[in-house]
This record gives structure tokens, C-alpha cells and sequence, in this order.
């Protein structure tokens, strides 16, 4: 009797999956459904965390960012922010986290050709990763430094999930500014973002 090749011994692969359905069946359920609703946690918290609004209180009405351009892509001026000082917050009798704070220094430079009437910024601290946010008081900007601050009592790191440690908060700015074209007045608003996780500010204060 002739041998049988050795392929016509090997079963198909249809025929392996059909005797190994079990086994792939608890595979899939073991790692790639926990997998999948892993990436799916990460991605959604992540895409939630970079999502900001400029309301003190959210309403229906509220508009939530998520495409922000650097201080220096702004059409008209170009922005200078400087990370001044950083308090930490510290625990009350209570337990109660308080006295942190951020402070910076801003101010603007014109574009040529361009005629600034007047400029403002409204702050917001942004958690990475979280739903929390501060917002601060809208405040006029000009061409010399003027400081804001920004109160901030989280307690740092903070880690949100699973290998994700946030370090510190991202500073976005909702920037308006009219300017002078063709003898008619142009208000525009554009978002920033300043994130500061690769920043060091100029004071610690104990």
C-alpha cells in the first residue's frame, strides 16, 4: 500500500479549528475581550480628558473644545507664557486639600501689519485623564507681562488608571481679540493649549 503524503495526513485548517473551537473560544475570552475593553476604557477617558469648557457652571448650552493651537500659531499675535510660581496644597484640620495655586505671567506681540484693538484670556487648569477642571477670571492681556492665577487643590500625581500617572494639569486659554483690517474691526476667539508636564515654574512656594 502506498503511504499517504504527508499533507494528506495534516488536517485542513478548517477542519483544526473545528476540533480546537473550544480552546480559541476561551482564548478570545481570556485576552482579546479584555484587551479590546481596555483600549476602549483608555481611549474614551483619554479623549474625554482633553475635552475643556470655559463656563463656570456646565449647562446645556455648554460648547466643549478639543482643537487648540499653540501660544505662537495665532493669526494676529503671538502669545508669551511664562509658568511663574506653583503652591502646592496642603491638608486642613478637615482633611480638606487647600492653598495650592498656579501662577503665570502673559502678554502679546503683535503680528506685522496687524493693528491690535484689544485682547483678553480667560484660564482654565485641565487634569489629563479626569473630568476636573478650574477655570479662572477672564482678564485683559496686553504687550507687557500681567499675572493670573489659577487656585488648583488636587493632590499630584494623581493616578487616574492602570499605568497612567498625570503629573501636572494642562493651562488652555479661550483667547478673543479684535484687531483692524481694511478700516473695520475683526473680533476673533481662538483656544490655546499649554500643556506642562515638560515645565519647571520659577518658584516653588512651601
Amino acid at each position: 500500500m502506498a503511504k499517504l503524503s504527508t499533507e494528506a495526513m495534516k488536517p485542513s485548517f478548517w477542519a483544526w479549528i473545528h476540533l480546537n473551537r473550544i480552546k480559541i473560544a476561551l482564548i478570545l475570552f481570556l485576552v482579546v475581550v479584555p484587551v479590546t475593553l481596555a483600549l476602549i476604557i483608555y481611549t474614551g477617558t483619554y479623549a474625554n480628558g482633553r475635552r475643556v469648557h470655559f463656563d463656570a457652571e456646565v449647562t446645556q448650552s455648554t460648547i466643549f473644545i478639543n482643537d487648540f493651537v499653540a501660544p505662537d500659531d495665532i493669526d494676529a499675535l503671538e502669545l508669551s507664557i511664562q509658568w511663574t510660581e506653583l503652591k502646592h496644597p496642603t491638608e486642613d484640620e478637615t482633611g480638606t486639600l487647600t492653598g495650592g495655586y498656579y501662577r503665570f505671567n502673559i502678554l502679546y506681540t503683535p503680528r506685522t501689519n496687524y493693528e491690535i484693538i484689544s485682547v483678553s484670556a480667560t484660564p482654565v487648569l485641565k487634569t489629563p485623564w479626569t473630568d476636573q477642571q478650574v477655570i479662572g477670571t477672564r482678564s485683559t492681556v496686553t504687550t507687557t507681562n500681567r499675572s493670573f492665577t489659577l487656585i488648583y487643590n488636587e493632590d499630584l500625581p494623581l493616578r487616574p488608571l492602570w499605568f497612567v500617572t498625570v503629573n501636572e494639569p494642562n493651562l488652555y486659554l479661550k483667547v478673543e481679540y479684535t484687531f483692524i483690517t481694511a478700516s473695520n474691526q475683526v473680533t476673533k476667539t481662538v483656544y490655546v493649549a499649554f500643556p506642562l508636564h515638560n515645565l519647571n515654574p520659577d518658584k516653588v512656594v512651601s
